[in-house]
């Protein structure tokens, strides 16, 4: 019988598989990071940790999405500092490329590479993805309902379409750093531009 824990405990528990999860993925990366060394650093039985999450590639997921959230609520409230302020096409681009700059830099996104992405995303049920990037839509028209609140510039599909096209420029700068593309940001920042450019049109 699994061992019965309290909410505190509970609560702890998953804060700390979380953490380690997030130190395995930034020193071993997706595939190396394995249920023993995470029950290990826990300090928890095995079983335990399938009281948790249904397996390994669930909880890396939620500790992605995780830091994805915590990088969106960053872009909110530089949005919502730009408030009242002329805004330009330029203004714009600077923001979301040091969005991008900053996700970048990040360990967790440098250590990962395209064939890990692709294994995560095959071994997750569909209705998780398919969430995950409901989700990246709402963010994106949030952004833009503040960054154009006069009109619906984003709103419906127009915000799946921006959002995919985000998402793209995203993965791009991912995948670029593997082939040691030089000039990766000025790519990076010329597609970004050319998005903006359509969101003023």
């Amino acid at each position: 019988m699994p061992k019965s824990y309290s909410e505190q405990e509970r609560e702890y528990i998953d804060k700390r598989l979380r953490e380690e999860a997030m130190n395995c993925m930034c020193s071993y990366g997706i595939r190396k990071t394995t249920v023993d060394e995470l029950v290990r650093r826990v300090r928890i039985p095995k079983g335990t940790f399938y009281l948790f999450y249904e397996s390994k590639e669930q909880l890396l997921f939620q500790v992605l999405m995780q830091f994805h959230e915590n990088m969106e609520k960053q872009l909110l409230e530089r949005v919502d500092s730009l408030a009242g302020r002329p805004l330009d096409v330029e203004t714009v681009t600077d923001l979301l490329m040091d969005y991008f700059r900053r996700a970048d830099e990040a360990p967790i996104i440098r250590l990962m590479n395209s064939g890990e992405l692709e294994i995560l995303a095959r071994k997750l049920p569909g209705e998780e993805l398919a969430a995950h990037f409901t989700e990246d839509a709402r963010m994106v028209e949030a952004v833009i309902g503040k960054l154009f609140p006069s009109g619906t510039v984003c709103a419906g599909e127009l915000a799946e379409t921006f959002g995919g096209a985000f998402r793209a420029a995203f993965t791009a700068m991912i995948y670029s750093h593997e082939g040691g593309q030089e000039g990766t940001y000025a790519s990076l920042r010329l597609l970004i531009r050319g998005l903006v450019l359509q969101l003023f049109e």
